[in-house]
């Protein structure tokens, strides 16, 4: 599936939050996240610009392959890859053992809400900041994708700096 998204860093998620709910939009989850990313021992991903990564949410945990990001602009487009695994300590346990290095860890709260043909995500990243996020319907054409994002992103109010590095690559870039 290819993953065709905006990000943009916000100071406060409350307006944005409240437009949505005021349209009537709904609420598919929110909660605490947990993202390890890993490092392949046969290339990698910092050069390739691949990603692998394990996440807890709520009882879930989901084993996520990113390929390298397609195209430029303020789009931030990208093959995805999901299944989901029974228990995060036993994947993450596998990765090590067959030679996946962890690189890093994000912790988030994510209000993720239907809107349109698109989810917006709340996003408050700890030692990042607040991030709102439009990601469309993976059936969607690219030019529909991006079509459906510009007019979610003025509906709503969701405006300033588009980032195209995903929060692994901010936290990264901070720590350094």
């Amino acid at each position: 599936m290819l993953e065709i998204e905006i990000k943009v860093k916000v100071a406060d998620l409350r307006p944005i939050r409240d437009r949505i709910l005021a349209k009537g939009a709904s609420l598919l989850c929110e909660g605490t996240e947990y993202d390890a990313y890993y490092n392949s021992p046969m290339r990698d991903f910092s050069k390739t610009d691949e990603a692998l990564r394990l996440r807890r949410a709520d009882d879930c945990a989901l084993l996520t392959y990113k390929g390298a990001k397609i195209g430029s602009g303020s789009y931030k487009a990208r093959e995805e890859l999901n299944i989901r695994v029974e228990s995060i300590e036993t994947m993450d346990a596998i990765l090590e053992k067959i030679g996946f290095k962890k690189t890093a860890a994000v912790q988030k709260f994510r209000e993720s809400y239907r809107v349109g043909r698109a989810t917006v995500t709340l996003d408050q990243v700890e030692g990042l900041g607040t991030f709102a996020e439009i990601e469309a319907a993976g059936e969607l054409s690219q030019q529909e994708a991006e079509r459906e994002i510009e007019r979610i992103a003025e509906e709503y109010g969701i405006e300033g700096e588009r980032l195209t590095l995903s929060y692994l690559e901010l936290l990264l870039l901070k720590q350094r």
